[in-house]
């Protein structure tokens, strides 16, 4: 056998090397970067993937992206919009999932379609068959933006507006939830799962203070939480219910017996600014209610 010269294995390595070097992919900036927004709505999320345009001069409505024509409401790849539960866009039930968001862009009103054909380039396939929702909103005019733009506004328990920006128009959309239903599910699964564990019942309770609902189980919740565990969080989790009730004169007395039982407590050494407020808030207007 010929002895193997360096200069032959290195020629060798070289040609075993030339695919590796072919294959490779070269990463530079996009013109229209990648861009991912999530937003937490009560116990459920909404995401949006899109990628976004810039306008560079150019006239966008109208021109770069045509009026009355599907676009796929950014660049490149669709945007796709995710819900994790089940939602209404503008009152109109949409199911849980993942979806191609294109829009019709108009001068004055713009339809979006929530569409399940979400793999697609663009709107190249686009098919009205595979629409699952269809709305109309009108369109506003906002603050120049440069790059197009997906933000989540006026966030609630139970709803939030979805807004898109690009160049001086603004679109958007309202999404309501229903989070109660989840939220009471979750409680009942809890309470069943382990009743005799006071910090669910005080949860549940303070749920109903924030939520503003299902305040009589509230106060039920309340009371079967100190009944399972005598302490300061279990009275001020009554005190808050009582004021929500606008029974303040309650309050006060449930607000009193959490800072006697607190007061060896570091715990509540934190707390006590806000109890102490609270309870000069409730005097207030259990003196303005006389």
């Amino acid at each position: 056998m010929k002895k193997i010269t360096n200069i032959t294995l290195a020629i060798m390595l070289l040609i075993a090397f030339i695919p590796s070097i072919s294959n490779a992919q070269l990463k530079l900036p996009q013109a229209s970067p990648k861009a991912f927004v999530n937003q937490s709505v009560g116990m459920s999320d909404i995401s949006i993937d899109y990628h976004r345009p810039s306008v560079k001069g150019r006239a966008i409505w109208g021109s770069l992206v045509p009026y009355d024509s599907v676009w796929r409401t950014g660049a490149n790849e669709a945007s796709v919009i995710s819900f994790s539960d089940d939602v209404k866009i503008e009152g109109k039930d949409l199911k849980a999932g993942k979806y191609a968001f294109f829009t019709i862009p108009g001068k004055s009103e713009w339809t979006l379609i929530f569409n399940k054909k979400k793999d697609l380039w663009g709107a190249y396939g686009y098919d009205k068959a595979d629409d699952i929702l269809r709305i109309k909103v009108k369109a506003a005019s906002f603050n120049m933006n440069e790059s197009m733009e997906f933000f989540f506004s006026d966030v609630t328990v139970n709803s939030v507006v979805v807004n898109l920006v690009w160049e001086k128009v603004r679109v958007s959309f309202n999404v309501t939830i229903d989070t109660d239903s989840k939220a009471m599910t979750a409680i009942k699964d809890s309470l069943t799962a382990s009743p005799e564990k006071a910090s669910l019942y005080r949860q549940a309770a303070s749920y109903t203070v924030t939520s503003g609902l299902h305040l009589d189980k509230g106060l039920e919740w309340a009371n079967k939480a100190i009944s399972l565990k005598t302490d300061f969080r279990g009275y001020w989790t009554k005190a808050q219910v009582l004021a929500k009730f606008g029974n303040y004169n309650e309050a006060i007395i449930a607000a009193t017996k959490a800072e006697e039982l607190g007061k060896d407590d570091k715990d509540f050494a934190e707390m006590k600014p806000n109890v102490d407020k609270s309870i000069a808030e409730y005097k207030t207007k259990a003196g303005a209610k006389k």
